[in-house]
């Protein structure tokens, strides 16, 4: 019965980590196909995507033991707006339920991963990365023929062959009229790697560099050093102003945020809106174009287009707005889904240690910075692992607090003697024997 039991755990974790990994090398694994006469749609991207969030609710909510309800309630909620305001305007949107549904979906798969199973999938994933972000940069030519972006996303995503103007197979934004911002003058194009265009490597990049942070006790010195510096490397490849930005201003804020209340959070997005709003009136935002002073006011602006049927969620017309994330979500979700949605993810605890607070600063104040401008972290690209990250803690914290309160929690194969065990730093040699129920 107890190799029964810790075969089903290797199990489940194995199916955590291919599904995480599946959010990442689908899309790749697809244009490849597209390259070698797979023929490519909307419809086939859709309904791969759909299978990967459907089997992450799946694993997640299929725990015997103390489910975590919380995240069941979200996902039903979540259906039920959506049919309700479907039935308002008499077109269901699938493709609004499935962004919206990432959030709980892979907080549930999250809270499945053992911490061995979530560092080594981190791992195996970035230097996936890292590899084809190199192979990219060197030789793009070969790069694109291989995977044939350009034709990928006109099958897919409707564009049109005017759309990429620079030429070749890369994808648009590969390449900006003012250049690189990082090695300018170098020649080298923007890199995209295995997410095919460079904004979501970017995001990438920060996920990992904050999901770093978060795990920093658990890893070892080797893998430390490996995460920084291919973090580091990504963001040169992309050549991100966003990403670097982020990532410049989590790394002077964390350190102060591991000692703040972790539902301290739930000021950001208010605080950001707010200070929005200042800097218009005080004549900051005057820039247009595709500058970050320019995309805030366009966000900005975005706002005061919204009439009660964007607010509400109902309004028929459900496209642009793209490039105003906060926006573009009210309207495809509806401001109640969006507060409600805030509230729940930074008023949920994820644990008092520094890997919940960091995690929760982390995140949420990457959504913050991001969303104002970007409807890309709406992606199942990057999205997927921060909210596995998520996830993960959450469960971490429940698990903490149970075992403080009675017994070791065996919830997913796991006892409080265990995860004590599980917080030594993973390393890369076979000295700490493995241990069933570790995944």
């Amino acid at each position: 019965m107890a190799e029964a039991t810790a075969h089903d755990r290797g199990v489940i974790q194995i199916s955590c980590a291919v599904l995480l990994a599946a959010t990442v090398l689908f899309n790749p694994v697809l244009a490849l196909g597209g390259a070698y006469g797979l023929p490519l749609s909307a419809g086939l991207v859709a309904s791969v995507q759909g299978a990967i969030v459907a089997g992450a609710l799946i694993l997640g909510m299929a725990q015997p033991e103390a489910p975590p309800y919380r995240w069941i309630a979200v996902v039903l909620a979540l259906v039920a707006a959506s049919v309700l305001t479907g039935a308002i305007r008499s077109q269901f949107d699938a493709k609004s339920l499935g962004d919206v549904l990432l959030v709980p979906a892979f907080i549930l798969l999250g809270t499945r991963l053992s911490p061995r199973t979530l560092i080594v999938t981190i791992v195996t994933v970035q230097a996936l990365v890292l590899a084809a972000g190199i192979w990219e940069v060197a030789n793009p030519e070969h790069f694109g023929a291989t995977f044939r972006i350009a034709n990928y996303y006109m099958n897919t995503r409707g564009f049109s062959e005017a759309d990429f103007w620079a030429g070749g197979d890369l994808f648009i934004s590969s390449e900006r009229p003012q250049g690189r911002l990082l090695l300018a003058g170098s020649g080298l194009h923007r890199g995209s790697s295995l997410f095919l265009e460079p904004v979501s490597l970017g995001n990438w990049a920060v996920v990992v560099a904050i999901a770093t942070a978060m795990l920093w006790s658990r890893l070892s010195n080797l893998l430390r050093i490996g995460l920084i510096v291919s973090t580091l490397m990504l963001l040169v490849i992309c050549d991100g102003r966003l990403s670097l930005s982020v990532c410049l201003l989590l790394l002077a804020f964390l350190p102060i945020a591991r000692h703040l209340p972790e539902r301290f959070s739930v000021l950001y997005l208010p605080v950001c809106i707010l200070a929005l709003v200042i800097a218009a009136q005080l004549g900051l935002l005057t820039e247009t174009g595709d500058t970050f002073a320019g995309r805030l006011r366009y966000a900005l602006e975005a706002f005061g287009r919204l009439d009660i049927t964007h607010l509400l969620g109902v309004s028929e017309k459900r496209v642009g707005m793209e490039d105003a994330g906060l926006a573009y979500f009210i309207v495809r979700q509806s401001v109640f889904v969006a507060i409600g949605l805030w509230l729940v993810l930074t008023l949920t605890s994820l644990g008092d240690d520094r890997a919940g607070r960091i995690c929760k600063h982390g995140f949420m104040l990457f959504v913050v910075l991001c969303l104002p401008i970007s409807n890309a972290l709406l992606s199942i690209k990057t999205a997927a692992l921060m909210w596995a990250c998520y996830g993960f803690c959450y469960a971490q914290a429940r698990r903490s607090v149970t075992s403080d309160i009675a017994a070791p929690d065996t919830r997913d194969g796991w006892s409080a003697s265990q995860d004590v065990t599980a917080r030594e730093p993973i390393i890369l040699s076979g000295a700490r024997p493995w241990a069933p129920g570790h995944g």
